[in-house]
Formats: structure tokens, sequence, C-alpha cells
């Protein structure tokens, strides 16, 4: 696993080996499933069709995250591949399925499990910790129930990159990792809520949801040498966040952490200034941004597989109408 800092000044942070720490949010050892299909190969050439003008940009959002899944569906139906993607909490889960190249994956994950008591609730709160069933998404489904396809990940030449908030610095790091544990692992951390999850161990450092530390990571992928971007959101043009009314609840429950509750704190402040870089981005042609019309009814936390396979449907309807300028774009 190497890690990229966060790096303010807008130079790019060395590259650091971080391994995986055993703990009790570890998906399990560095070593396939046994029912994982495939060696593990790992991909030394240079394949074609890969787009490498820009970065694919993938914003978090929950059960939001199902547009996401249809846009990639989408990109994998038309032969987009990006060489470089970065995702943040729920689109660094999603990602994996683009990267693996299997179409429906993801929204079957999120989808045909949502309603089950061990996906999501109090249930896995009170067993795990987690107000999302860690167990049931990082481990049985990848290894049992909708085997994931690690053999098909490694064997491309892309970069994933996870972000990630460190409760020790406040800042996001931009994990790159190489085995099947780190994967899911790095995906894991991203997803992992404040106040309603463990932190997730990785080389030593704990770390949660993404989207504190950077929501939208395109000056990252600037720093990277990557002036143009792909960025999939998931709220509506127009959206800006409200400041958060539970200031003292992050002080209570954060206490060991001051430099992790002030980046809480302000987070509003920076996800709607990186919303106005972003527009700008667009605006001037540097960036190419696929979000998705106002869903009225449809909450962060939703369970209802209609509404939940009618976002994952306009996805893919907003990413297929915009193929052509993102193939272009991205040469």
């Amino acid at each position: 696993m190497h890690t990229l800092q966060d790096n303010p000044a807008g130079t790019p942070g060395p590259a650091q080996p971080g391994p995986i720490q055993p703990g009790a949010n570890q998906p399990g050892a560095n070593q396939p499933g046994p029912n994982q299909p495939g060696a593990i190969q790992s991909g030394t050439g240079r394949p074609d069709g890969l787009l490498r003008g820009a970065a694919l940009v993938l914003e978090g959002g929950g059960m939001r995250g199902l547009y996401t899944t249809g846009v990639l569906d989408a990109f994998l139906d038309s032969g987009v591949h990006f060489h470089t993607v970065v995702g943040v909490s729920a689109g660094a889960s999603h990602a994996l399925s683009y990267l693996s190249r299997q179409k429906g994956r993801a929204r079957r994950v999120n989808i045909d499990y949502c309603c089950r008591s061990d996906y999501m609730g109090l249930r896995c709160l009170l067993k795990e910790g987690s107000l999302f069933g860690m167990d049931l998404l990082f481990r049985k489904i990848p290894y049992e129930y909708d085997l994931f396809d690690f053999n098909t990940f490694f064997s491309h030449e892309h970069r994933y990159l996870v972000t990630v908030t460190c409760l020790e610095t406040g800042k996001a790091d931009y994990l790159e990792p190489s085995t099947p544990d780190e994967v899911l692992s790095a995906a894991m951390a991203s997803c992992s809520l404040p106040f309603v999850s463990k932190p997730v161990l990785i080389g030593g450092k704990p770390y949660l949801d993404g989207g504190i530390g950077d929501s939208i990571p395109v000056r990252k992928m600037a720093e990277l040498g990557f002036p143009k971007t792909v960025v999939v959101l998931t709220q509506p043009a127009g959206y800006r966040k409200k400041a958060a009314t539970h200031a003292w609840l992050s002080r209570a429950a954060y206490s060991r952490y001051p430099a992790f509750v002030r980046t809480l704190e302000s987070r509003n402040e920076r996800y709607n200034e990186v919303l106005d870089h972003v527009d700008a981005l667009d605006a001037s042609g540097s960036a190419i941004v696929i979000r998705p019309q106002p869903q009225v009814g449809l909450d962060r936390l939703e369970r209802d597989p209609r509404k939940l396979d009618s976002l994952h449907r306009s996805g893919y309807a907003d990413a297929m109408a915009r193929i052509r300028d993102i193939q272009e774009f991205s040469l």
C-alpha cells in the first residue's frame, strides 16, 4: 500500500509504504478467499483503449452512489476505460467493479442486498460498530456471494486511488492498494462514516470517510498531472451543504483528535468551495461533470430498491448521452 499525503501547498507528496494492520475491522488476511475466481496476476502490459488524458473522479454520497453505478455501467458498455480513477467513500467502492470490468455488480451489491439486516441498520451498529455491514460488504459479498474478480482488477494497467481521512492529522490521504486485502481495506476505510463507524487501521493510522478530508479530489488529480478530469457527482447542480449543527458531538466523539474535529467542523465550507471550483473547471472546459437531476424523496440511506434502480438507470442514461464527448476529451 502506498500513501500520497494531502499537500495544501500543491506539490505531490512522496509515496510512503503503509502495510495493512490486522484488526477487527479488516476483511481477513492477505489471501484470496476459497471461492475467489482465478489466480491473481500482476499486469505489466499497456492495454489499448485506456484513457490517459483525464482522470476519473468519483464522489461519495451513500446510497445516492447508485447514480454512479449507472454511469460506470454505461462506461463499461461503451468501452470507456480510464487509466486513473480516484474514488471517495461510496465512489471508491463502486470504482472496484468498474476496474474489474464487472458490469452490473455494483448495482447488484447495493440493490439486491440493501434490505437485509446485515447490510445496514441497528443490528450492524450493535454487532460490528458500524451502521453499514462491513463484514457483508467487504468479506462475504466479494469472496462468497457476488465474487469480485481480483484477477481482472490486477491484470490491467490502471491506477486506483482511494481517498481516506486520517484522524491524527485531519487531512486526506490517497491510498494506492496493491493486494486484495489492501484493496478491500482501503475501500472500507473510505466508506466508514464518522460517528457510526469504527476507524480502520492502515499502516498504523486510523482512517475514516474520505469525504471528510477531500470530497471531490480534483485538485489532487491536478497535482498528479491531470489538468483535465471527468467528475461524477451525486448531488444535483446548485446543491450546497449546510453547516453542521452538532459541533459538540464532534468534540465529544473525537476529543483525542482535535485536527480531525476541525476538519469535520469546516467540512461544509470546504465542500461548497470545491463545488464552486468544479463548476469553474466545467465552464472553462477543463472538466466534464456528470451529475443527477434533483431526486425528490431520496435519502442518503435510501433502501427502496425501486428508487435506487431508478437512480441507477438515470446515471446510465446521463452517461450514455455524453460518451462521445468523454472519449474525445479524455484521449
